[in-house]
Order: structure tokens, then sequence, then C-alpha cells
């Protein structure tokens, strides 16, 4: 029983050391914080489309 703890805890430490970058990426999305440059983004890729005159015929 106690080789099963530390075989979870060893587990649990290496899927946490392997997908650390993974969940420093994408703590700001889940904490909302990274929806300001997502609005911006967004609106830049809105502003930046083709006007009617400019495209081919």
């Amino acid at each position: 029983m106690i080789w099963l703890i530390g075989l979870v805890l060893t587990l649990q430490a290496i899927f946490y050391w392997i997908l650390k970058p993974a969940i420093h990426f994408s703590m700001p999305i889940f904490e909302v914080r990274g929806f300001g440059l997502l609005f911006l983004l967004l609106g830049a890729w809105l502003l930046s489309g083709r006007v009617e005159s400019q495209r081919p015929r």
C-alpha cells in the first residue's frame, strides 16, 4: 500500500514537471486576464480587413 502511494505521488510529480509550461501558459486564460489582449488582437484583425475597392475582380 505504501508503494502505491509513493507511485501515485511520483507520477503526479512527473506529470506536473512535464506539463508545467502548458500550465504556466494557460493560467492567464483561465483567470480571465488574457481577455484584454484577446480583444485587442480581435479588433486589430477586424480593422485590418480589405476595403471593397481593393478586392480583385
